[in-house]
C-alpha cells in the first residue's frame, strides 16, 4: 500500500534496525510491521483472554471494558463478533451542502491490535484544519485515482488518551522509552482514524504525555511539531532576526510564533480575522499583532522598510509576502489554509530579484526521505514545552462527547476559534489547562 501524506501526519515508526522513520499509521511500502488498515477490519477478538475477567458491558453503546491485563494479547484468536465502540465514520464524503453539526457518532467494530501494536483508549480529540478537508473530500488524499482516504472511514487525526494494551512479546529488544509503554500511561499522537473511543498504534507512534500537560493540552499540541521544525530547522530561525507568521489564530501559527520568539526573533504575526486581534495578543504577550487592510505598511514600519527576513506561511500569500521579504530572505509554506482552493501565481523574477529562498514543507514526506530526523525533532519540540516556551492554546468552549465533534469542526470551518478545539471524549470529563480565550 502507498503511503499516506498528510501535513498533519507526522508519525514514526521504529524499523527492524532501530531507526526512527517517518510514516504515517497506516500500513505502507516503507512500514510493513503496522496494520493495512486502521478503518474497520473484519473483526477478531481474543476469547482467551476474556475467559480470564468479566466481559465487556455495553451501556448506551459505549463499551466499558475489563482491566488492561484482560485486553493482552494471544496467539491463539477465535472469530467472535467485535465488541462495539463509537466513532465519526463516515460512510461517503460529507455533502457540502450540510453542515458538520450533522455528523453524528456511529457504532462500529473496536479495533483489533496487531502484534506490535498498542490499544489506547482515546480521552480527547483535536480538531485539524485536515479533518474538515478530509470529511468534505477536498484533500489531495481523497483523489479517486491517487488519494489514499476513501469512503468509509473514520476521521481523526490529533488525540491524547491512555494505554490499555501492549503487545504480549517483542520482535527486538526495546530501542527507546517508546518500547516500554505500560498501561495506564498516558500518551499523545497523530493517527489517521482517531476520532474513535479506541485506537491502535505502533509504540513508536506514540509519544508519553510530559507531566507538565494535561491531556487536554497535549492533545491541542500534538500538531505543533510541524511548526517548531518549520521554525527551527527549516527556516533556522535565528536571534535578532524578524518573522513574520500568517495564520492566527490558527493553533499551528500560535506554535510558530512561540517558537520563534524563544529563539531569540521578533515576531509579527497576521490574524485571517482582525476582530481576533486582541485576543491573538492575549495569548502571544510581545508579540506584533497585524490584521486589516493596512497590514503590509505596518510590517514595512515595523521592520523600518528593510522587510522580514523570515516568513512562515500558513495560508497561502508568498506573491504578497515576497514584496515583504528582505533580501536573501526566507518563505517556508506550510499550507493554503487561506486559498480555498485557488492557488496562486508567483512570478519568479520577484524571486531572483529579491535573492529569496521559497521551501516548500512537509514534514512528513521530508522525514520519510530523510531530511529530518523525527525523533531529534520531537526531543526538540518536547523540550521547549518542559521549558515552558510553547504552551497550548485551547478554545474557551467545551466539546464534550463524540457528538460535539460536528459541532467543533463547524466552529472551525466558520473562524470562530482562537486556538485548538478539544474534545474531551472521556468518562471523567476532565477539564482544559491551556490557555483560555
Amino acid at each position: 500500500m502507498r503511503a499516506l501524506y498528510s501535513q498533519d501526519h507526522f508519525l514514526s515508526s521504529t524499523t527492524r534496525s532501530g531507526h526512527i522513520h517517518h510514516t504515517p499509521s497506516i500500513c505502507t511500502e516503507y512500514d510493513t510491521s503496522c496494520p493495512t488498515d486502521h478503518n474497520i477490519i473484519t473483526p477478531r477478538y481474543d476469547i482467551d483472554s476474556l475467559s480470564r475477567g468479566p466481559p465487556p458491558t455495553i451501556v448506551h453503546s459505549l463499551i466499558l471494558l475489563p482491566s488492561p491485563s484482560h485486553l493482552s494479547l494471544s496467539s491463539h484468536n477465535h472469530d467472535l463478533t467485535h465488541p462495539p465502540m463509537q466513532a465519526i465514520h463516515l460512510p461517503s464524503f460529507h455533502p457540502l451542502s450540510q453542515p458538520f453539526t450533522s455528523l453524528p457518532p456511529t457504532t462500529v467494530p473496536l479495533p483489533t491490535p496487531g502484534p506490535n501494536d498498542i490499544l489506547i483508549r482515546t480521552t480527547h480529540i483535536s480538531i485539524q484544519q485536515v479533518d474538515l478537508l478530509y470529511a468534505r473530500g477536498l484533500h489531495q488524499n481523497n483523489n479517486p485515482k491517487k488519494g489514499h482516504i476513501q469512503p468509509p472511514f473514520t476521521l481523526g487525526l490529533g488525540f491524547a488518551g491512555v494505554v490499555v494494551s501492549t503487545p504480549a512479546s517483542r520482535s527486538h529488544p526495546p530501542t527507546s522509552s517508546h518500547d516500554t509503554l505500560k498501561p495506564g500511561t498516558r500518551v499523545f499522537g497523530s493517527s489517521p482514524s482517531s476520532f474513535a473511543q479506541f485506537i491502535r498504534l505502533p509504540a513508536s507512534s506514540l509519544q508519553p504525555i510530559p507531566s507538565s500537560l494535561t491531556p487536554a493540552d497535549a492533545a491541542a499540541l500534538v500538531s505543533g511539531v510541524v511548526s517548531h521544525t518549520a521554525v527551527r530547522r527549516v527556516a533556522g530561525v535565528q536571534a535578532g532576526q524578524t518573522v513574520l507568521v500568517t495564520g492566527v489564530p490558527g493553533s499551528l501559527a500560535l506554535v510558530a510564533a512561540q517558537s520563534a520568539q524563544a529563539a531569540g526573533a521578533k515576531v509579527l504575526v497576521l490574524a485571517r480575522n482582525a476582530g481576533r486581534a486582541e485576543a491573538v495578543k492575549a495569548c502571544l504577550p510581545g508579540v506584533e499583532v497585524l490584521g486589516g487592510e493596512g497590514w503590509k505598511g505596518e510590517v514595512k514600519r515595523l521592520t523600518n522598510g528593510k522587510g522580514v527576513d523570515v516568513i512562515i506561511d500558513n495560508v497561502g500569500v508568498v506573491k504578497e509576502g515576497l514584496s515583504l521579504l528582505a533580501f536573501g530572505g526566507t518563505i517556508v509554506l506550510v499550507g493554503f489554509a487561506g486559498r480555498q482552493g485557488v492557488m496562486e501565481a508567483v512570478e519568479m523574477n520577484r524571486v531572483l530579484l529579491k535573492g529569496a529562498k521559497v521551501v516548500g514543507y512537509r514534514f512528513g514526506e521530508g522525514a520519510r526521505r530523510g531530511l529530518y530526523d523525527v525523533r531529534q525533532c520531537w526531543e526538540g519540540y518536547l523540550a521547549a514545552i518542559e521549558r515552558g516556551e510553547i504552551k497550548a492554546v485551547v478554545d474557551a468552549k467545551t466539546y464534550k462527547g463524540l457528538g460535539d465533534v460536528g459541532r467543533a469542526m463547524d466552529d472551525l470551518e466558520h473562524g470562530r476559534l482562537v486556538g485548538k478545539a478539544v474534545v474531551d471524549i472521556s468518562d471523567s470529563g476532565s477539564t482544559r489547562a491551556g490557555a483560555r480565550l
